[in-house]
């Protein structure tokens, strides 16, 4: 390939990190040697920060310093391609090469309001119901109306209903809402949605018993799990094929990732992509569907970046990092991984692995800002 690609991952402590850096190690098909990685984070201590070749200390994306921070390291570096660990870094970097327009470096995205379709679960719920797509029925007070419509909303649904952060990630600050008496504490909090719940009502029953009665140390909500729906939008507007995954999840992480073939989905997920390139998306595109009580397909969450299931779809044929480089860097003719046709229907299963850290790099990277390998 010659020149090496020069990368910077944002949040590269994330799960998405990991994923990204996880592809690029792969044994069976390692390419990390085609790159010169260079990572940010807002934490010290994550062995994410010491498999680039370098990494920066920076402040939490939602600090007033932290567009000025990434632009000098953007500015410092001059990369090839910059990918995001984070939904919020997805638009603060728009954002920023937006304002910059003499910095180097491809974003694999499209136009910002796309990323904020994306973004924001409230944005979400407009867009789809603009274009007529399939999406959990949803409800925000100051949006929707006040607690006299929101009572009909619970009626109209049931319960129990999700409460979550408009702009929220990995399932943090997300509720059962079981009935009233939730509600009322749930309207309380900043910046929420309260959505239809999607999947079999009867399931929770003994859940919430127990909830009602003795409060877990871990949750083990049962019948928690979704299908990912991934496929890419090429600048020139071509969707590629759809990647449908089966996630199953305990105590909010995915413990068994298989692929599997869904015609309804495929062509749902087509619509969604095609709906967002209609108004300027591009790059990576993820819906997550579950079916409600009646048994109708809806989704339920969208993002448009690499996330924390790239490195499994990659090893089980969809190779993320070649879509986005070929299709981003065209000067670039970058190796795709055709994975074998008898990998397809393993299971991808989970696991932690622990990775030793040297206190002395931590020293150095602590009191020096960035760390070079």
């Amino acid at each position: 390939m010659g020149k090496k690609i020069r990368l910077i991952i944002t949040s590269v402590g994330s799960l998405v990190g990991q994923n990204i850096l996880d592809v690029l190690e792969y044994p069976l098909f390692r390419r990390r040697e085609s790159f010169e990685i260079i990572g940010t984070n807002s934490l010290i201590v994550n062995p994410n920060n010491f498999r680039c070749d370098a990494c920066y200390l920076v402040p939490n994306t939602s600090s007033e310093d932290f567009q000025d921070v990434i632009s000098k390291i953007i500015r410092e570096v001059n990369p090839d391609l910059i990918l995001s660990g984070r939904d919020e870094d997805t638009v603060v970097l728009w954002e920023i090469m937006n304002k910059n327009p003499g910095l180097k470096g491809r974003l694999p995205y499209g136009k910002l309001k796309t990323l904020i379709y994306a973004l924001d679960k409230w944005k979400s719920w407009k867009f789809s119901k603009r274009y007529h797509l399939p999406f959990a029925e949803t409800f925000m007070i100051g949006k929707s109306g006040g607690l006299d419509e929101l009572k009909i909303f619970c009626k109209n649904h049931g319960y129990p209903l999700i409460a979550k952060p408009v702009r929220g990630f990995a399932s943090k600050g997300v509720f059962f809402i079981r009935n009233w008496a939730d509600i009322t504490t749930a309207s309380t909090f900043k910046d929420y949605i309260f959505q239809e719940y999607l999947g079999a009502f009867d399931a929770n029953n003994e859940y919430f018993k127990m909830m009602d009665s003795l409060t877990p140390l871990f949750a083990h909500a049962p019948n928690i799990y979704h299908n990912s729906c991934h496929t890419f939008i090429k600048p020139n507007g071509e969707v590629t094929p759809v990647f449908i995954s089966l996630n199953q999840h305990d105590s909010g992480v995915t413990m068994g990732f298989r692929k599997v073939e869904n015609d309804e989905l495929n062509n749902l997920t087509i619509k969604f992509a095609k709906a967002l390139q209609s108004e300027g998306g591009a790059g990576p595109l993820t819906v997550q569907f579950r079916k409600d009580k009646y048994g109708k397909w809806k989704a339920q969450e969208m993002n448009m970046r690499t996330n924390g299931n790239t490195f499994p779809r990659f090893i089980l044929g969809q190779d993320d990092l070649a879509l986005i480089i070929n299709s981003f860097l065209p000067d670039i003719i970058f190796p795709e991984y055709i994975v074998p046709s008898e990998f397809q229907q393993d299971i991808i299963s989970k696991n932690l692995i622990a990775t030793k850290i040297s206190l002395s790099d931590l020293e150095d990277f602590e009191k020096r800002k960035i760390w070079i390998k």
